[in-house]
């Protein structure tokens, strides 16, 4: 092999070397990009999670009221039958 050929050989192995450097570096950015929106993803999920359970709290809330509401509607009902009926005796 001549001086010419081993120039020619060396200066193709360094043009893949940095055509693979260059494929490396995009697949770096790319998994990089893609890690970061993943993360997003994964914020936006907790805070809709924590915005559902916020809900959920507030609907029980809510409920337990109601309950409560209606039990002492029943109960005030239920003394006013009483109370006439006592002084129906």
């Amino acid at each position: 092999m001549n001086y010419t050929e081993k120039i020619a050989k060396d200066a193709k192995v360094i043009e893949i070397d940095d055509q693979l450097l260059v494929l490396i570096m995009r697949q770096v950015e790319t998994e990089l990009m893609l890690e970061e929106k993943f993360r997003d993803l994964c914020e936006e999920v907790s805070n809709l999670v924590k915005e559902i359970k916020d809900v959920v709290k507030e609907v029980k809330r809510l409920s337990f009221k109601d309950v409560a509401k209606e039990t002492i509607r029943l109960l005030k009902r239920g003394q006013k039958h009483e109370l006439h009926k006592m002084t129906s005796l």
